[in-house]
């Protein structure tokens, strides 16, 4: 009896192990590690592309790109000392050395000679070294017609390339002095220039001299770069501004100080977003209508100097302008024709699919406008005298709201932030 007791415990034992085994060799197990949900966003961004004023085209007047320390050293060879992280401001070069007569700006001395360190590192001095030097400008409108100049000078050799195309290069030991400099124009730098945002890279190099100091060996980069664009309408010019795709800061869409009956104009206001469909409004506030001063004929007509008369005058229409030339040609009308400009904000947009993109034509008349065909007329007869001297001020914000969930959205029921 007590041997069968026995056994019985070890079998017992045994089939538990058994079972232990069975489970080990029988299991398996998945994880997905990692799971996130996180909300999304919309990313609105506004550029400014072409505008006109009576007739005449916003374009960039003058530009002036010169070697400072706004440059950015965005590369070095070997032997390259402090600062060695990739990109950093240049820095002026304090010593100058008398053998470095280049002047690429006459009087004006604008340019200042810069490289990567100021002094040259000890590691640049023994090593041929090479760095690269940025510098973006904006160019907006025509340029042909424009008067395009850049002086170039370095110590030693360099390359010089407009948005990635070889302007020019030097290889020679002396471009630091006044017979040795280069200059560049016209077509050179013409054709390589883009609407936009412009890149402007020199590639410059330094020999060698073993047993140098930073007196003996010295390195640098001078440099100018004028575009005279020969605007001829001078004070349009200085009123206007034209910008790529950006989040606003202190641009402006209209600055006019001198408006007159009849004046008209008109603008392209591009709405860009990269992530979700989105419903969009172009939006006024914190509007002011000023009287300013009080002209004999506004006080004939019983104008007592309380609020300005400007804004019922300000007429605006819009359209769908899909090409982007800012020119009505019969596109889907997204704002009637003589709509007050304190109502902009019956213009709602829709911006769908992906990295969605809506080109609005928008054109403003002091007066009375109308449309017949693809004409848009301003009958300036209809002003009158009561808004002389009055002006009229007023925020435009691009507003822009995801569409799922959003079915009745209008733009006449956003309330912006004060």
């Amino acid at each position: 009896m007590k041997k069968i007791i026995i056994s019985l415990s070890i079998i017992a034992a045994v089939a538990v192990v058994g079972i232990g085994a069975t489970i080990a060799l029988f299991s398996d197990t998945e994880t997905s590690a990692g799971n996130i949900f996180t909300a999304g966003s919309i990313d609105l961004k506004v550029d400014h592309t072409a505008q006109t004023y009576n007739g005449v085209d916003c374009k960039t007047c003058n530009v002036n790109v010169v070697s400072d320390t706004s440059n950015v050293v965005t590369a070095g060879s070997a032997g390259e000392g402090d600062p060695v992280n990739f990109p950093h401001p240049a820095q002026l070069v304090t010593f100058i050395h008398p053998a470095w007569t280049a002047d690429v700006d006459g009087a004006v001395n604008d340019a200042k000679w810069v490289w990567a360190t100021d002094p040259v590192v000890a590691s640049d001095l023994t090593n041929n070294v090479a760095y690269t030097f940025e510098k973006t400008f904006t160019w907006m409108g025509p340029i042909s017609g424009a008067t395009l100049n850049m002086g170039v000078a370095a110590d030693n050799g360099y390359e010089v390339y407009l948005n990635s195309l070889l302007v020019g290069a030097d290889p020679s030991e002396t471009n630091y002095n006044l017979a040795g400099q280069d200059s560049y124009s016209g077509v050179v730098i013409s054709t390589k220039i883009v609407q936009g945002m412009n890149t402007l890279k020199f590639i410059v190099r330094n020999k060698a001299l073993t047993g140098s100091g930073s007196t003996m060996n010295p390195a640098g980069l001078l440099y100018k770069l004028t575009i005279n664009g020969n605007c001829g309408d001078e004070y349009f010019q200085n009123h206007c501004g034209l910008w790529q795709s950006t989040d606003l800061t202190n641009q402006t869409f209209f600055n006019f100080d001198d408006i007159k009956p009849g004046d008209y104009g008109t603008n392209v206001i591009s709405l860009h977003v990269d992530s979700n469909d989105a419903y969009a409004c172009l939006l006024t506030s914190n509007e002011s209508d000023l009287d300013n001063t009080l002209a004999e004929s506004e006080d004939d007509l019983g104008d007592t100097l309380a609020v300005g008369e400007l804004s019922p005058f300000l007429k605006v229409f819009a359209w769908d302008d899909a090409d982007n030339d800012g020119v009505y040609e019969g596109e889907t009308q997204l704002l009637a024709p003589n709509t007050p400009i304190v109502d902009l904000e019956l213009l709602s947009l829709s911006l769908t699919g992906g990295g969605p993109t809506l080109y609005v034509g928008l054109a403003w008349c002091a007066g009375t406008q109308s449309v017949s065909g693809t004409t848009i007329s301003c009958d300036g007869s209809t002003m009158g005298d009561i808004a002389q001297t009055d002006s009229f001020a007023a925020d435009l914000t691009a507003y822009a709201v995801q569409q799922r969930n959003n079915e009745n959205f209008t733009c006449d029921s956003v309330v912006l932030p004060q």
